[in-house]
């Protein structure tokens, strides 16, 4: 009867030390602006960081943005979108948009996660009608970036890559590596026709997650 009891306690500290390798460690932070009133979201990191911004709400035309201050980046964030940090450090969020003076308000949340690492991401850019949008990469670890598509221009389109270590223009099928942990941000390069031409661009990152 003791050898049972015994096995069954060794199995269950064996499901635990087999699932807590796969928790994720997560903090979300909320930011708002109401009444010329802003209230930022702070969090504290210990680590490279993957910060994600999963709500921004109430904004007026225009449309609202996380905007985050963080290890190796200062700028907005759209909701859906993920920066890396370069390293351990505070990380602030506020709100980017504009709102009606009479009961308006904007939300920001943003989610710090200390341990999701992809081991390939594909990005995309593109401009069309005056309008562009880029993609954002988030990487724990030095990553090998290459332009895997870029059309739409009248002159040669490119893929424009702005990483740890890089910034600068890739034509399709040219990869360069980056010299560390951080974000990778893919524009679009190129002219487009105004009569309904648009430029696109994709770029895979693939880094070594531990």
């Amino acid at each position: 009867m003791e050898n049972k009891s015994n096995f069954i306690i060794y199995f269950i500290l064996a499901v635990i030390i087999l699932f807590s390798d796969t928790v994720v460690a997560s903090t979300a932070i909320t930011a708002t602006a109401r009444n010329g009133q802003v209230i930022q979201g702070t969090a504290s990191t210990t680590t490279l960081s993957l910060i994600t911004c999963i709500q921004a709400i109430g904004g007026g035309e225009g449309g609202t943005r996380c905007n985050i201050q963080a290890p190796g980046w200062n700028g907005v964030v759209s909701e859906g979108e993920s920066i890396g940090t370069t390293g351990p450090g505070n990380v602030v969020l506020g709100c980017d948009g504009t709102y009606a003076a009479a009961g308006g308000s904007l939300t920001c949340i943003a989610r710090i996660d200390d341990t999701t690492c992809s081991p390939e991401q594909t990005i995309l850019a593109s401009s069309r009608d005056g309008s562009s949008f880029r993609g954002l990469a988030p990487i724990k670890s030095a990553a090998i970036v290459e332009c895997t598509q870029a059309s739409g221009s009248v002159t040669g389109a490119t893929c424009g890559i702005q990483g740890p270590g890089y910034t600068g223009q890739l034509t399709p099928g040219q990869s360069i590596p980056t010299s560390g942990a951080g974000t990778v941000a893919l524009a679009r390069g190129g002219q487009y026709s105004a009569n309904g031409g648009g430029l696109s661009c994709s770029a895979l990152v693939s880094q070594a997650c531990p």
